[in-house]
């Protein structure tokens, strides 16, 4: 497309374009609105479409969920524009999932004009909101709204430092139509980013770390918790350096990510919701905690028979500084001794020099308990697990998702970008989005965006395939496609055992089979490549090879898998 040289900015929106280049943003997910039109244009026509570009999405949700799944390859910022008060409420849930998730992200929002006497008859009424912030403030790190250009600088700079700043999480910016649209007189000097750059990180004290040191001397059975972490290479060395100096064993939260190797001999697991009888073996037998930004330390600790009291924990996380009295994704308040408000990679790195080599632990732990997947017939979660696995070989690839119930004991993670965990919020329709937004970060790099996810998650977020197929994005979704909200069938049959009603009712409210959705169909309208539906193992190996392919050279690919069919499901 054809720019505009870059003369002196003319209105404020160019200003605020500018800023966003000088800040680093690279991408703006936007879903079209006229209260962000002048900021539009100036993207447009005077940067070029370039730095930043404009990721145009079908709807909100999956604009946000966009930056969510770039922030977590990345560790940065991306930006997003939402439509006045209409598009942030669309995009509500989405923020939620980022806040949990502690994201960085610059979310700017738009109102037409706040002087009432500028408003446009009718639709600049109803989309202009007193404190539009207020929808998302429990749930945003900062928010602004300036009334001047000099304002909208700072904000903007305020913004992307605390974003930046662990804790993560996104910050939102209202910018008013006139402040956009205004004609610049003079407009004022270019803030130097540098200048106004998040501050450094917090450093553990010398006596902080000597009793750390103590704590640890003295365990014979250590447990390393690896919650959210830095998707550095560095830092995954030091993961290991630390489990072999101390001789633990390891668990991580697949929520988050895996942040630690599955084949190292330390590693026990990584559940996604409960922890198996190896894994709770292997917390009842621990003599000591190290949580390195575990989310949940106590829940986790509750399948302890003392419930985790008096355990000997450290608990190194900088999240304190986050939790407010909306929120309640701090969880309950875990007992510890030593409570670090650092990201743990800075303890880490501290603890590794002051360690003495000692021998991996041992413990009384049952055998792991790999499900045996048939040969042949329909297609069950753990053969979808082994034909995912034979068929990815040694590819690169990066699990945005793995579907519940998908066993994690038959996946491998060799690096930090293997798995990159869920959504943070638990807001079904989120991956699809996510899986974009991580295929954006990784074009060109060789690594390839996998989800395996449920039917219901892509038919809540499937406007998300259209933006990949729109930015040539090689991305691989392969759909758990039980024809059903599967999760909560198995609660419906839980209520009706318990209170003795008809277990056979199960699926009312809950199949999506009468009628079928044809998945291939909707992949295919979007503009990618699709395969299936898959019903039998037989044909499974086959139908994944061609769909790797097919993403590997440079394609949205959709894999529907029929993993229980309506009459298996009674």
């Amino acid at each position: 497309m054809t720019a505009s040289p870059t003369p002196p900015p003319l209105f404020g929106s160019d200003y605020i374009a500018d800023m966003l280049r000088s800040l680093g943003i690279q991408h703006l997910a936007i879903n079209p609105g006229a209260s962000f039109r002048g900021l539009h244009d100036s993207i447009v026509n005077r940067l070029g479409n370039s730095n930043p570009a404009l990721v145009l999405t079908l709807h909100e949700a999956q604009a946000v969920a966009i930056a969510h799944g770039y922030a977590k390859v990345t560790g940065k910022p991306m930006g997003v524009v939402l439509h006045a008060n209409v598009g942030l409420m669309n995009a509500v849930m989405a923020i939620y999932n980022a806040w949990v998730d502690r994201v960085p992200m610059l979310i700017l929002g738009a109102t037409g004009a706040v002087d009432a006497a500028r408003r446009r008859p009718w639709i600049e009424w109803i989309h202009t909101s007193r404190d539009q912030a207020a929808l998302i403030r429990p749930f945003v790190k900062w928010d602004d709204q300036p009334g001047s250009i000099e304002a909208a600088a700072e904000s903007l700079l305020r913004a992307v430092s605390m974003t930046l700043t662990a804790p993560c999480a996104p910050t939102y910016i209202c910018l008013d139509v006139d402040l956009q649209e205004g004609a610049l007189q003079n407009a004022p000097a270019m803030l130097d980013p540098a200048r106004f750059s998040a501050p450094a990180l917090p450093v553990i004290g010398p006596t902080e770390m000597v009793r750390a040191v103590s704590l640890l001397e003295k365990s014979s059975r250590p447990l390393i918790l690896v919650g959210r972490y830095d998707r550095s290479v560095s830092a995954w060395a030091d993961r290991i350096a630390l489990a072999d100096a101390l001789g633990a064993a390891v668990l991580c939260d697949q929520k988050c990510g895996v942040g630690f190797p599955s084949n190292h001999p330390a590693f026990i697991g990584a559940p996604a919701q409960y922890p198996d009888k190896r894994a709770a073996a292997l917390i009842e037998q621990a003599d000591l905690i190290l949580s390195l930004d575990w989310p949940d330390v106590k829940g986790l600790l509750s399948l302890r028979a003392d419930k985790g009291a008096g355990l000997p924990t450290i608990i190194a996380s900088p999240d304190e500084r986050l939790h407010n009295g909306w929120s309640l994704d701090h969880f309950s308040l875990p007992e510890a001794d030593l409570r670090l408000p650092v990201k743990p990679e800075t303890f880490t790195a501290a603890l590794l020099p002051l360690l003495t080599s000692h021998t991996p632990a041992q413990w009384g732990l049952p055998s792991a308990e790999l499900p045996e997947p048939p040969s042949s017939g329909p297609v069950t979660l753990p053969a979808l697990a082994a034909a995912f696995d034979k068929i990815r070989g040694n590819r690169a690839v990066c699990l945005t998702r793995l579907t519940f119930g998908l066993p994690d004991a038959m996946v491998r993670f060799t690096h930090p970008l293997d798995c990159i965990g869920y959504d943070g919020g638990g807001g079904i329709g989120s991956t699809p989005g996510i899986t974009v937004g991580a295929a954006l970060a990784l074009k060109g790099s060789g690594r390839l965006p996998v989800a395996i996810l449920g039917d219901g998650d892509l038919l809540m977020g499937s406007q998300a395939l259209w933006t990949a197929a729109a930015e040539r994005l090689p991305a691989l979704f392969i759909v758990n496609n039980n024809q059903s909200f599967y999760n909560d069938v198995e609660h419906q049959e839980r209520v009706a055992i318990h209170r003795g009603r008809p277990v056979e009712n199960k699926n009312t409210g809950m199949a999506i089979c009468d009628p079928a959705i044809d998945l291939v169909g909707l992949a295919s309208s979007y503009g990618c490549t699709a395969f299936g539906p898959v019903a039998t193992i037989e044909e499974l190996p086959g139908v994944l090879d061609k769909a790797f392919a097919a993403a590997e050279a440079g394609g949205t690919v959709l894999v529907d898998v029929r993993t229980l069919p309506p009459a298996a499901r009674g």
